[in-house]
């Protein structure tokens, strides 16, 4: 398990609407991680009928605690 950060784009039918939404996520990988923000905002948008949610980046949030204990290991 790991923390991610979610950059995620929202699209009113096929096209782009330029709106960014980030979301913090706690999930085992990368793909958990983009389908879990992208299942929060979709429960957000004004419009759910034509519009949706991609996530666009997935970034793995350092954690300086784990990181210091695999080093030491």
């Amino acid at each position: 398990m790991g923390i991610y950060d979610v950059l995620l784009g929202v699209d009113k039918a096929a096209r782009d609407t330029g709106r960014r939404l980030k979301y913090r996520v706690l999930a085992k990988d990368r793909y958990n991680a983009a389908m879990a923000a992208e299942a929060m905002a979709d429960r957000t948008l004004k419009d759910p009928g034509i519009e949706y949610c991609h996530a666009m980046k997935v970034t793995p949030v350092n954690q300086p605690a784990a990181t210091a204990l695999a080093m030491a290991a």
